[in-house]
């Protein structure tokens, strides 16, 4: 070492960590470039007894950069492990990325077949984890065109836990990729990232594992608002002649989508919506089966049933049914169907198409248990149908058994959607007085919900009297008259002020016979007490011949 060398040397370390090291050592070790392996690490050895370490680093740091990258290869391991590993990560952290990739395959061919200590997984782990995106994709551009297994090893590494890569980092990678024409190593790297995320904990909490591959779409998204990259990458695999392949994916998507939290899922969307038929059976099947998430099938399923192409529907139907995993749901599957477009607030899907589903299920190999589930449930599903509408529809199931079943629970559901805040009470009659004629237990079975509610605690007394009147008005006496009695004779679950409620609206109508009402209803409670507190409040809100005609009873 000459006195200008160890000149240099005393210099202070403040100059270590900052930016313009590598200018400042250009200036200040020189040396390193000249003098032998053996010198130098006598020289390191030296620094380091005598508590010059930060000194010593700076000479390894130097050497690593203006030593050849052949040189460095050939000389790595005469120095300590510890040393060597030290020499050859800072050239490949900070040398240019194509001398980087070229160290790499340098030193794993000197590796092969000798007794040197492995350093080359060492310098792809600090590529992969320290270098920026564009510059990992160039390094595996380079050690792939030289033939290494190299490229394959980075992309490991990027790609796992261990590596800190956030999925922003793993988007723009697969970006660099693609754009250096690495597309293998592109597909190889998302494989990998997605089977991470799939194998992660399915208990993790909000915002963690549950949440990431809503993350890694979102990168994916901002970086290609248009190039659907996932959802791409998903459809090409699918669509592989590789029956492996394929049942790989379908389980790796389900996985997927099992993870993700309560919110909007884009994946299960994107695949309810576009996927082939039998895909989404079978994904579902695995959802179901597999990773126990019900509500996530219902979710793609939700999603598949929105199809404006009635064959696509008529298979997914027989495919269904077919899934023993899924065949109990059948029934939900139509229901879907049925029920329209997955967007809110959507119309049902219209009667015609309907038709055409029902001619194309045999053509499908459909079961005919499909047909018949197809029609009732159509049949049922009252929400945004015409009375008319409904009347077709029950005239369209074939066993009278069914009919009856199916007028009963259209009955019920129209009463419950008229229970709902802001409903259409006019909608309500209008379907009433299309169904009395040639359905009338649909009437019925409507009236006693509306009077008697089965899910709900209390009834809702002014909607009875409003409906009643409505009913009443559009020339419906009887069922008016059917629906204020039914409601009156529950004594258990009418208060005195319900009576008062419902009797102002009768009052109003006029109603024929609303002496006789009150008498046979309220008039006849077995609840004494009950009953006198009923003409109590009578009396109280000035209906003095109502609360008469209640005490006439009596008599």
């Amino acid at each position: 070492m000459t006195g200008a060398d160890s000149a240099a040397g005393d210099r202070r370390t403040d100059h270590l960590f900052q930016p313009d090291l590598a200018e400042s050592l250009n200036e200040a070790y020189a040396w390193v470039a000249r003098v032998e392996v053996r010198h130098f690490m006598g020289i390191l050895d030296r620094m380091r007894k005598d508590h010059r370490e930060a000194m010593a680093m700076r000479a390894l740091y130097a050497f690593a950069l203006r030593r050849p990258v052949d040189e460095l290869v050939e000389l790595a391991h005469h120095f300590d492990p510890r040393d060597g590993v030290m020499l050859m990560a800072t050239a490949a952290l900070s040398r240019p990325v194509g001398e980087a990739a070229e160290l790499a395959v340098m030193q794993q061919e000197a590796e092969s077949g000798s007794e040197r200590a492995p350093i080359t997984a060492s310098i792809v782990h600090d590529v992969a984890c320290q270098r920026t995106a564009f510059d990992v994709a160039v390094f595996v551009r380079v050690v792939e065109e030289r033939g290494s297994d190299l490229a394959e090893r980075t992309v490991q590494v990027f790609a796992g836990r261990g590596s800190g890569r956030t999925n922003l980092d793993k988007a723009l990678l697969y970006t660099a990729l693609r754009d250096e024409g690495c597309d293998r190593e592109a597909d190889r790297l998302l494989e990998l990232t997605l089977r991470a995320i799939a194998d992660s904990e399915p208990d993790a909490g909000p915002g963690e594992e549950g949440e990431e591959i809503a993350d890694l779409s979102g990168a994916f998204q901002h970086l290609s608002p248009v190039g659907r990259v996932l959802e791409r990458w998903i459809e090409e695999r699918l669509k592989a002649s590789d029956a492996t392949q394929v049942e790989m994916t379908r389980r790796l998507v389900a996985k997927l989508i099992a993870r993700r939290g309560a919110g909007h899922d884009a994946l299960a969307e994107h695949i309810g919506r576009t996927t082939r038929p039998r895909h989404v059976v079978k994904l579902c099947a695995l959802l179901a089966r597999e990773e126990d998430s019900p509500a996530k099938c219902a979710l793609v399923r939700h999603y598949a049933a929105g199809h404006t192409n009635v064959q696509e529907l008529a298979a997914l139907v027989s495919y269904w049914h077919k899934e023993p995993a899924l065949t109990r749901t059948t029934r939900e599957l139509l229901a879907d169907i049925v029920a329209g477009s997955a967007t809110p607030d959507s119309s049902p899907r219209p009667l015609d198409e309907l038709t055409h589903l029902d001619e194309w299920l045999p053509e499908k190999d459909a079961a005919p248990e499909c047909s018949r589930l197809l029609r009732y449930v159509a049949a049922v599903g009252v929400e945004g149908r015409s009375g008319t509408e409904l009347v077709a529809l029950l005239d369209n199931v074939e066993r009278s058994r069914d009919r009856t079943r199916a007028a009963d629970e259209a009955g019920r559901r129209l009463a419950l959607a008229v229970m709902e805040p802001h409903a259409d009470r006019d909608w309500f009659v209008e379907c009433l007085s299309a169904l009395r004629t040639r359905h009338s237990v649909a009437v019925d079975a409507a009236c006693r919900e509306l009077s008697d509610p089965s899910t709900r605690l209390t009834v809702d007394a002014a909607l009875v009297a409003d409906v009643a009147a409505r009913l009443h008005r559009a020339d419906l006496r009887d069922e008016a008259w059917t629906l204020l009695e039914r409601f009156l004779e529950n004594e258990q679950s009418v208060t005195p002020a319900a009576v008062v409620e419902v009797v102002g609206g009768v009052l109003a109508l006029p109603l024929p016979d609303a002496e006789l009402l009150l008498r046979a209803t309220v008039g006849r409670w077995s609840d004494v007490g009950h009953r006198d507190d009923a003409v109590a409040e009578l009396r109280a809100a000035e209906q003095h011949e109502a609360a008469e005609w209640v005490i006439k009873s009596l008599r």
